[in-house]
């Protein structure tokens, strides 16, 4: 029986941690806030996504009022919109003008491709979620990722699919960055180990109809598809493919928010059965997970979905390193050493940068969607435990 720790707890302190950092014995006497930029899509398709993840951090910082290591904390926030553009118009605002200490984000895979080498070239340390592994191939000293990566998820699922699901697959993904790129991951462990994909298709971003497509993939009458797709696309696939009859006799499954805590209440009941590999989900049996989501519903009355993970955990990852620091944000070299070590417990699992890649090593969960005391939500098939992305580009 895990002990519930208690409220307050989880996200106040390191009680429940596992901290691999010392904080020094002087803090800085900096007094100074710590500026953070927040860069990811708050409207448009995406826009929910971006909001659960914005809550959860602002849960943290709340619990420890907006002080880390003697040092006010400020989050500036800028909205990508989406576009490649406007994301490196905003983030260099928010370094050039706003003087932020770090970035957090961004979520879209397009967005984070176009700013990598303005944080490259500015030596920006940033935090991004977007999960395509185009962006640690370079191997950027000053980029973590406290999210997840395409390959950490399409890997374990192909395999688990391959033995489990279907020997022929359909894809379908979104037209844009993210989706080739899982598409890419998935056929990279799919096709050798025997695999057959039938056929691949791209609709645009923001289709409002996806019935083309679908009487497509009836046409070819597949034993199951992988989908990616995000946000309001998402629910508009999910709910068109169930309303089409097509979840009678194809196997719905596809990257992790085709179906999860973000999309699954869009979705309703045409989400049942839909099987995706998660890094997490709000039924995940631990103790930091069982206090985020009390802390989260009291706070929003909602429960929290990846996303907030996302939010929740970048929080602490700052609030560590700063505290290892003594709250210095002058010497980028030690802030981005002390960002690289940290290590706790999370709501999804064990947590920890890999030094080689700063891509995190954590656990993938293959997840269906089910009913589970009268709600929607997911249930959990296996446990893949600490998948580590060896980010290797492809030849």
């Amino acid at each position: 029986m895990i002990k519930t720790i208690g409220r307050r707890r989880f996200l106040a302190g390191a009680a429940g941690t596992a901290v691999a950092l010392k904080a020094p014995a002087v803090l800085s006497q900096s007094t100074k806030p710590v500026r953070i930029g927040i860069l990811n899509t708050f409207t448009g398709i995406n826009a929910a996504p971006s909001d659960t993840n914005l809550k959860a951090m602002n849960l943290y910082f709340e619990t420890r009022n907006w002080t880390v290591a003697g040092r006010k904390i400020e989050l500036v926030q800028e909205d990508d919109q989406f576009n490649p553009q406007i994301g490196l118009q905003k983030i260099r605002k928010l370094v050039e003008s706003d003087h932020v200490d770090l970035v957090c984000g961004p979520q879209a895979s397009n967005v984070a491709v176009a700013v990598l080498n303005y944080c490259k070239s500015s030596k920006t340390i940033i935090l991004v979620w977007a999960g395509t592994d185009s962006i640690t191939w370079e191997r950027v000293p000053n980029l973590y990722r406290p999210g997840l990566t395409s390959w950490q998820l399409c890997t374990p699922m192909a395999e688990w699919e391959y033995e489990n699901i279907a020997k022929e697959m359909v894809l379908i993904g979104a037209d844009f960055a993210a989706g080739h790129d899982v598409m890419l991951e998935y056929k990279r462990t799919f096709v050798p180990k025997g695999g057959k994909i039938l056929k691949e298709i791209y609709p645009p971003l923001g289709a409002g109809d996806y019935s083309p497509y679908l009487t497509d993939i009836s046409s070819i009458s597949p034993p199951a598809v992988y989908c990616f797709f995000t946000g309001t696309d998402a629910v508009r696939f999910v709910r068109q493919f169930s309303e089409l009859g097509l979840s009678k006799k194809v196997k719905l499954t596809g990257f992790a928010p085709l179906a999860d805590g973000s999309t699954i209440p869009g979705e309703g009941e045409a989400a049942l059965g839909v099987l995706t590999p998660e890094i997490y989900i709000d039924t995940l049996d631990n103790a930091a997970n069982k206090a985020f989501v009390a802390e989260y519903r009291a706070k929003y009355n909602a429960y929290p979905d990846t996303f907030s993970a996302y939010g929740v955990d970048t929080a602490r990852v700052i609030d560590m390193a700063l505290t290892a620091v003594g709250g210095d944000t002058t010497d980028k070299d030690k802030l981005l050493d002390a960002i690289g070590k940290v290590s706790f417990d999370s709501p999804r699992g064990p947590f920890r940068f890999d030094p080689e890649t700063h891509n995190p090593i954590q656990n993938v969960y293959i997840s269906e969607v089910a009913k589970v005391d009268g709600r929607l939500t997911q249930v959990v098939h296996a446990t893949i435990k600490e998948v580590r992305d060896p980010s290797q580009k492809p030849t």
